[in-house]
């Protein structure tokens, strides 16, 4: 086996602790080399429960650091393009976290970047890689569901009511739960059923999530915290997204609940985010039918 990719990660927060950490854990390929993030105590956390690793504070120096192959970044949607067009310059290939800009500028000038100093780049669209969305797509390739009509997905939340920070101020996070979370609805619709011919759709704010945690006047929310879209795929496929964050009832321990399906001219399947394990399939004349994902596809 070749030797492992040395991965950097550019900031230590709860994302990187929930999904990238334990990702590149289970992977042999891959080690957890360096880690950045301006917050010391945070590093200092961090050497204590993940792998050994080399800290920074500066994300440029670990950009630098020639122990490193490739980096993800994990920090506010604002502060993606400098850093991502800084490890570029320095050679590495880059997963940024979604949303890549916080316009089309800011990710074409990104891809661009990436694609002239020949380096590898991706998103972290993290959903096309859970089993049961695998599997769904394999039977969706396959043939088993016939001709693809139909797309739908619903990713609900309850999120507080009071400031999500920076995520609520429009020039910092590019959007609300459009950008947060709609957004891999889309990448997965679009990696089983191709490119989007055309779309609308409309989006909401429900609150103003004018104070603080602690009752502390902030300024109000400007982004949005629910989303709708209709659309139509290349294919002549249809399909239907929705989302919120402040759906009561819909806490789940933090993780809220999923439903996303695809119908077809012969069957309907179905992915939920709380059982990656399992999927979902209907046939006609039947009901839905909850089944184990085959052991090849499990992660």
């Amino acid at each position: 086996m070749s030797a492992p990719i040395n991965i950097g990660i550019i900031g230590a927060g709860a994302v990187s602790d929930f999904h990238h950490v334990p990702g590149i854990e289970i992977d042999p390929r891959a080690r957890l080399t360096a880690v950045c993030d301006p917050n010391e105590a945070l590093l200092q956390q961090r050497q204590s429960v993940w792998p050994a690793h080399k800290s920074y504070t500066e994300y440029a120096e670990l950009a630098d650091d020639p122990d490193v192959d490739a980096i993800i970044i994990a920090t506010p949607n604002y502060t993606h393009l400098p850093i991502a067009l800084t490890c570029i310059e320095a050679g590495k290939h880059v997963m940024c976290e979604k949303p890549l800009g916080l316009n089309f500028e800011e990710s074409a000038e990104m891809y661009r970047a990436a694609r002239d100093k020949g380096v590898r780049h991706m998103t972290a669209f993290t959903y096309r890689f859970a089993p049961s969305m695998r599997y769904v797509k394999h039977l969706l390739v396959k043939g088993d569901l016939g001709e693809p009509r139909h797309f739908r997905s619903q990713r609900f939340l309850e999120w507080p009511e009071t400031s999500w920070g920076w995520r609520q101020i429009k020039k910092l996070a590019g959007a609300g739960d459009l950008f947060d979370m709609t957004i891999h609805r889309i990448d997965f619709a679009q990696d089983m059923l191709g490119p989007i011919q055309s779309i609308c759709g409309a989006v909401q704010q429900f609150v103003k999530r004018d104070k603080l945690a602690d009752g502390t006047p902030c300024p109000p929310s400007e982004v949005d915290d629910w989303s709708s879209l209709i659309g139509r795929f290349e294919s002549g496929a249809v399909g239907v997204w929705e989302g919120s964050t402040l759906m009561k009832g819909y806490n789940n321990g933090g993780v809220g609940y999923e439903w996303a399906e695809i119908n077809g001219s012969e069957a309907s399947a179905v992915y939920q985010l709380t059982d990656p394990n399992h999927y979902w399939i209907g046939r006609p004349g039947g009901s839905l039918e909850k089944v184990p994902v085959p052991d090849d596809f499990l992660v």
